[in-house]
């Protein structure tokens, strides 16, 4: 049985790429900023993430993303503010599928760089 994701499509990208800008997984980036440009995220929000640093205006669902995936992929424990946090906002099956997200990115993001995935040729113009 599979359970269907419960996190907002947008949040969901914002800390794929929080993951991806923290290992530079050149292929994890290139895949993921398409699927948030049609999630609705923005260019300069994309960039800001992307260059490893969190955006001012992200709205409260996201910036909770961003805050638990950095907080995760910089080592140590999830500071409990955070994880508390998560958890009004998404629920506690919420909060543990974010933690599970970041946790499966970061393996998929030092996979793709172990075997050095480049973007698509048509890609690097």
């Amino acid at each position: 049985m599979s359970v269907a994701p419960s996190l907002p499509k947008p949040v969901r990208e914002v800390a794929i790429l929080v993951t991806g800008a923290h290992f530079r997984s050149a292929y994890e980036l290139y895949a993921h900023v398409i699927a948030a440009e049609q999630r609705g995220l923005s260019d300069d929000t994309l960039a800001t993430i992307v260059a490893g640093q969190r955006p001012g205006d992200l709205p409260r669902d996201q910036a909770i993303a961003y805050d638990i995936a950095s907080a995760l992929v910089n080592g140590g424990v999830l500071p409990e503010l955070s994880y508390r946090q998560a958890v009004k906002e998404f629920g506690a099956h919420g909060a543990a599928e974010l933690i599970y997200l970041v946790g499966l990115y970061c393996m998929v993001s030092v996979t793709l760089n172990g075997f050095d995935v480049p973007i698509p040729e048509e890609e690097r113009g």
